[in-house]
Protein backbone atom coordinates (compact mmCIF):
# COMPACT_ATOMS: atom_id res chain seq x y z
CA UNK A 1 0.00 0.00 0.00
CA UNK A 2 3.02 2.23 0.75
CA UNK A 3 3.86 2.24 -2.90
CA UNK A 4 0.64 3.78 -3.95
CA UNK A 5 1.38 6.70 -1.99
CA UNK A 6 -1.72 6.68 -0.21
CA UNK A 7 -2.20 7.12 3.85
CA UNK A 8 -1.83 3.64 5.40
CA UNK A 9 -2.15 2.89 8.65
CA UNK A 10 -3.00 -0.20 11.34
CA UNK A 11 -5.68 -0.69 13.47
CA UNK A 12 -5.21 -2.60 16.40
CA UNK A 13 -8.43 -5.07 17.94
CA UNK A 14 -9.34 -7.32 20.18
CA UNK A 15 -12.61 -10.01 19.94
CA UNK A 16 -15.11 -8.05 22.38
CA UNK A 17 -17.02 -10.27 24.89
CA UNK A 18 -20.55 -10.94 24.14
CA UNK A 19 -22.31 -9.51 26.81
CA UNK A 20 -25.62 -7.92 27.12
CA UNK A 21 -25.33 -4.52 28.06
CA UNK A 22 -28.48 -2.72 27.75
CA UNK A 23 -27.21 0.50 29.79
CA UNK A 24 -24.02 0.68 26.85
CA UNK A 25 -24.74 4.10 25.12
CA UNK A 26 -24.75 5.81 28.51
CA UNK A 27 -21.91 3.64 29.97
CA UNK A 28 -19.61 2.96 27.73
CA UNK A 29 -16.05 4.25 27.67
CA UNK A 30 -15.16 6.68 25.58
CA UNK A 31 -11.89 4.63 25.02
CA UNK A 32 -13.32 2.59 22.23
CA UNK A 33 -10.87 3.38 19.77
CA UNK A 34 -8.24 1.90 21.77
CA UNK A 35 -6.82 -1.64 21.97
CA UNK A 36 -7.22 -2.76 25.85
CA UNK A 37 -7.70 -6.09 27.33
CA UNK A 38 -10.86 -7.86 26.83
CA UNK A 39 -10.61 -10.01 29.37
CA UNK A 40 -8.88 -13.04 27.82
CA UNK A 41 -5.58 -13.82 26.57
CA UNK A 42 -6.51 -13.45 22.43
CA UNK A 43 -3.48 -11.86 20.78
CA UNK A 44 -4.60 -8.72 19.29
CA UNK A 45 -5.47 -8.64 15.54
CA UNK A 46 -4.27 -5.86 13.36
CA UNK A 47 -6.00 -4.57 10.12
CA UNK A 48 -4.13 -2.43 7.17
CA UNK A 49 -5.91 0.24 5.82
CA UNK A 50 -5.11 2.65 3.07
CA UNK A 51 -6.67 5.80 2.19
CA UNK A 52 -6.41 7.44 -1.46
CA UNK A 53 -7.32 10.95 -0.87
CA UNK A 54 -9.83 11.73 -4.26
CA UNK A 55 -8.20 14.59 -6.33
CA UNK A 56 -11.66 15.99 -7.68
CA UNK A 57 -13.24 15.71 -3.89
CA UNK A 58 -13.78 17.50 -1.27
CA UNK A 59 -13.60 14.46 1.61
CA UNK A 60 -16.75 14.44 2.56
CA UNK A 61 -17.67 10.99 0.84
CA UNK A 62 -15.76 8.21 0.49
CA UNK A 63 -15.96 4.38 -1.00
CA UNK A 64 -14.40 1.26 0.89
CA UNK A 65 -12.95 -1.82 -0.50
CA UNK A 66 -12.99 -4.72 1.96
CA UNK A 67 -10.69 -7.91 1.71
CA UNK A 68 -10.84 -10.18 4.58
CA UNK A 69 -7.79 -12.58 5.14
CA UNK A 70 -6.64 -14.56 7.91
CA UNK A 71 -2.97 -13.39 8.45
CA UNK A 72 -2.32 -17.05 10.64
CA UNK A 73 -3.40 -19.27 7.87
CA UNK A 74 -3.32 -17.86 4.45
CA UNK A 75 -5.18 -19.66 1.94
CA UNK A 76 -4.38 -19.47 -2.36
CA UNK A 77 -8.04 -17.49 -2.32
CA UNK A 78 -7.19 -14.93 -0.05
CA UNK A 79 -3.47 -14.09 -2.06
CA UNK A 80 -5.71 -14.13 -4.97
CA UNK A 81 -8.03 -11.39 -3.58
CA UNK A 82 -5.57 -9.45 -2.14
CA UNK A 83 -3.75 -9.47 -5.41
CA UNK A 84 -6.75 -8.23 -6.95
CA UNK A 85 -7.75 -5.55 -4.88
CA UNK A 86 -3.93 -4.15 -4.84
CA UNK A 87 -4.13 -4.16 -8.52
CA UNK A 88 -7.54 -1.72 -8.15
CA UNK A 89 -6.06 0.03 -5.45
CA UNK A 90 -3.06 0.90 -6.88
CA UNK A 91 -5.03 1.80 -10.10
CA UNK A 92 -7.36 4.41 -8.56
CA UNK A 93 -4.10 5.62 -6.67
CA UNK A 94 -2.57 7.25 -10.30
CA UNK A 95 -6.23 7.95 -11.57
CA UNK A 96 -7.24 12.18 -11.48
CA UNK A 97 -10.68 11.46 -12.03
CA UNK A 98 -11.94 9.90 -8.36
CA UNK A 99 -14.69 12.54 -6.67
CA UNK A 100 -14.63 10.38 -3.82
CA UNK A 101 -12.07 9.23 -1.72
CA UNK A 102 -11.41 5.49 -1.56
CA UNK A 103 -10.57 3.30 1.49
CA UNK A 104 -8.82 0.13 1.42
CA UNK A 105 -9.43 -2.32 4.11
CA UNK A 106 -7.74 -5.55 4.51
CA UNK A 107 -9.49 -6.98 7.23
CA UNK A 108 -7.64 -9.16 9.81
CA UNK A 109 -10.22 -11.93 9.80
CA UNK A 110 -8.80 -14.60 12.54
CA UNK A 111 -11.82 -14.15 14.81
CA UNK A 112 -14.16 -13.38 12.09
CA UNK A 113 -14.88 -11.35 8.69
CA UNK A 114 -17.70 -9.59 10.48
CA UNK A 115 -15.69 -8.80 13.77
CA UNK A 116 -12.92 -7.22 11.93
CA UNK A 117 -14.95 -5.10 9.84
CA UNK A 118 -17.54 -4.21 12.53
CA UNK A 119 -14.13 -3.30 14.65
CA UNK A 120 -12.84 -0.95 12.33
CA UNK A 121 -16.41 0.82 11.42
CA UNK A 122 -16.51 1.53 15.09
CA UNK A 123 -13.45 3.17 15.34
CA UNK A 124 -14.49 5.13 12.33
CA UNK A 125 -17.37 6.56 13.75
CA UNK A 126 -17.29 6.76 16.86
CA UNK A 127 -15.67 10.13 18.52
CA UNK A 128 -12.05 9.46 20.00
CA UNK A 129 -11.05 10.65 23.60
CA UNK A 130 -8.30 10.31 25.42
CA UNK A 131 -9.30 8.87 29.26
CA UNK A 132 -6.08 9.85 30.64
CA UNK A 133 -4.69 12.72 29.10
CA UNK A 134 -1.09 12.73 31.74
CA UNK A 135 -0.70 9.11 30.02
CA UNK A 136 -0.11 10.74 26.23
CA UNK A 137 2.16 13.41 24.88
CA UNK A 138 1.72 15.62 21.40
CA UNK A 139 3.53 14.85 18.86
CA UNK A 140 4.81 17.75 16.14
CA UNK A 141 2.37 16.58 13.70
CA UNK A 142 -0.79 17.04 16.39
CA UNK A 143 -1.38 13.62 17.42
CA UNK A 144 -1.37 11.91 20.25
CA UNK A 145 0.62 9.30 21.97
CA UNK A 146 1.27 7.53 24.98
CA UNK A 147 4.35 7.96 26.64
CA UNK A 148 5.99 4.46 26.28
CA UNK A 149 5.84 4.90 22.51
CA UNK A 150 7.26 8.57 22.32
CA UNK A 151 10.71 6.77 22.51
CA UNK A 152 9.78 5.33 18.48
CA UNK A 153 10.50 6.67 15.57
CA UNK A 154 8.27 8.91 13.61
CA UNK A 155 7.49 6.82 11.31
CA UNK A 156 6.61 3.33 13.75
CA UNK A 157 4.70 6.52 15.10
CA UNK A 158 3.01 7.57 12.03
CA UNK A 159 1.81 3.87 11.17
CA UNK A 160 -0.71 3.57 14.06
CA UNK A 161 -2.44 7.05 13.34
CA UNK A 162 -5.88 6.32 12.95
CA UNK A 163 -6.73 8.29 9.58
CA UNK A 164 -10.28 8.63 8.12
CA UNK A 165 -11.80 10.19 4.93
CA UNK A 166 -15.42 11.17 4.08
CA UNK A 167 -18.57 9.63 5.21
CA UNK A 168 -18.83 5.94 3.43
CA UNK A 169 -21.36 5.95 0.77
CA UNK A 170 -20.68 2.82 -0.02
CA UNK A 171 -18.27 -0.39 0.53
CA UNK A 172 -17.68 -3.36 -2.00
CA UNK A 173 -16.30 -6.27 -0.55
CA UNK A 174 -14.20 -8.38 -2.79
CA UNK A 175 -13.42 -12.01 -2.14
CA UNK A 176 -12.23 -15.04 -4.56
CA UNK A 177 -14.39 -18.27 -3.51
CA UNK A 178 -12.90 -21.77 -3.22
CA UNK A 179 -15.00 -23.07 -6.37
CA UNK A 180 -15.20 -26.00 -8.80
CA UNK A 181 -14.17 -25.38 -12.27
CA UNK A 182 -17.12 -25.73 -13.40
CA UNK A 183 -17.86 -21.74 -12.27
CA UNK A 184 -14.90 -20.43 -13.94
CA UNK A 185 -15.03 -17.04 -14.82
CA UNK A 186 -18.22 -16.39 -12.64
CA UNK A 187 -18.68 -13.31 -11.01
CA UNK A 188 -21.41 -13.65 -7.95
CA UNK A 189 -22.89 -10.51 -6.61
CA UNK A 190 -24.19 -10.52 -3.16
CA UNK A 191 -26.00 -7.29 -1.87
CA UNK A 192 -26.94 -8.57 1.37
CA UNK A 193 -25.26 -7.60 4.65
CA UNK A 194 -25.94 -8.06 8.48
CA UNK A 195 -28.21 -4.64 8.26
CA UNK A 196 -30.27 -6.24 5.12
CA UNK A 197 -29.91 -5.68 1.34
CA UNK A 198 -27.90 -2.92 0.12
CA UNK A 199 -30.43 0.11 -0.87
CA UNK A 200 -28.11 1.41 -3.57
CA UNK A 201 -27.55 -0.48 -6.97
CA UNK A 202 -24.81 1.84 -8.05
CA UNK A 203 -22.04 -0.16 -7.31
CA UNK A 204 -23.90 -3.47 -8.09
CA UNK A 205 -24.27 -1.99 -11.92
CA UNK A 206 -20.75 -0.95 -12.01
CA UNK A 207 -19.37 -4.68 -11.02
CA UNK A 208 -21.70 -5.76 -13.47
CA UNK A 209 -20.93 -3.55 -16.62
CA UNK A 210 -17.26 -4.37 -16.18
CA UNK A 211 -17.93 -8.05 -15.68
CA UNK A 212 -20.60 -8.19 -18.59
CA UNK A 213 -19.37 -5.46 -21.47
CA UNK A 214 -15.98 -5.36 -20.42
CA UNK A 215 -14.72 -9.01 -19.76
CA UNK A 216 -17.27 -10.80 -21.21
CA UNK A 217 -17.42 -12.89 -17.41
CA UNK A 218 -21.04 -14.77 -16.56
CA UNK A 219 -22.91 -13.00 -14.17
CA UNK A 220 -25.63 -14.66 -11.74
CA UNK A 221 -28.56 -13.38 -9.39
CA UNK A 222 -28.01 -15.54 -6.31
CA UNK A 223 -31.63 -17.99 -6.31
CA UNK A 224 -33.15 -20.96 -4.36
CA UNK A 225 -32.74 -23.19 -7.20
CA UNK A 226 -35.38 -25.54 -5.45
CA UNK A 227 -37.87 -22.62 -5.83
CA UNK A 228 -37.27 -22.95 -9.34
CA UNK A 229 -38.46 -26.30 -9.72
CA UNK A 230 -41.34 -26.00 -7.12
CA UNK A 231 -44.79 -26.99 -8.59
CA UNK A 232 -47.01 -24.79 -6.09
CA UNK A 233 -45.55 -21.43 -6.79
CA UNK A 234 -45.52 -22.41 -10.68
CA UNK A 235 -49.28 -22.38 -9.93
CA UNK A 236 -49.47 -19.73 -7.73
CA UNK A 237 -47.38 -17.39 -10.87
CA UNK A 238 -50.05 -18.82 -13.47
CA UNK A 239 -52.75 -17.52 -11.01
CA UNK A 240 -51.43 -14.19 -11.26
CA UNK A 241 -50.30 -13.83 -14.48
CA UNK A 242 -54.13 -14.78 -15.55
CA UNK A 243 -55.47 -12.05 -12.91
CA UNK A 244 -53.07 -9.41 -14.27
CA UNK A 245 -53.78 -10.67 -17.66
CA UNK A 246 -57.97 -10.12 -16.86
CA UNK A 247 -57.65 -6.99 -14.90
CA UNK A 248 -55.56 -5.35 -18.05
CA UNK A 249 -58.46 -6.88 -20.70
CA UNK A 250 -60.67 -5.12 -18.20
CA UNK A 251 -59.09 -1.77 -18.39
CA UNK A 252 -56.17 -1.14 -20.46
CA UNK A 253 -54.40 1.69 -17.83
CA UNK A 254 -54.61 -1.58 -15.63
CA UNK A 255 -50.77 -2.51 -16.78
CA UNK A 256 -49.31 -5.11 -13.99
CA UNK A 257 -49.08 -7.78 -16.20
CA UNK A 258 -46.67 -10.17 -14.67
CA UNK A 259 -45.59 -13.70 -16.68
CA UNK A 260 -45.43 -16.59 -14.29
CA UNK A 261 -41.46 -16.69 -15.06
CA UNK A 262 -41.00 -13.27 -14.07
CA UNK A 263 -42.71 -14.64 -10.60
CA UNK A 264 -40.99 -17.17 -9.91
CA UNK A 265 -37.34 -16.18 -10.88
CA UNK A 266 -38.30 -13.01 -8.51
CA UNK A 267 -39.34 -15.05 -5.92
CA UNK A 268 -36.69 -17.47 -5.96
CA UNK A 269 -34.36 -14.48 -5.44
CA UNK A 270 -36.10 -12.91 -2.74
CA UNK A 271 -35.75 -16.07 -0.82
CA UNK A 272 -31.99 -16.15 -1.78
CA UNK A 273 -31.72 -11.99 -0.60
CA UNK A 274 -33.23 -13.46 3.10
CA UNK A 275 -31.15 -16.02 3.41
CA UNK A 276 -28.04 -14.66 2.70
CA UNK A 277 -28.70 -11.81 5.55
Amino acid sequence: MTSTGSDVYHHRFQPSKKEFRPLQFFSRSSCSGMVHDNGNSSSPAVNIVGVIRAPQGDGKESIVLVTPYNPEAISVTDAFSLGLAFSIFSHLSQVSWLAKDVVWLAADSRYGEYTSVASWLRAYYDPYFLCNSGDYTKTSTGTYISLERAEESPEEVNSEVFRRAGAIAAALVIKIANASQSVKDTVQILAEASNGQMPNLDLINVVHYLAVHRQGLDVKVGTVSSLLKSIWLKMVGDLFEWVSETAGSVNPQWKFAIPASDFLEGTATLASSMYQQ
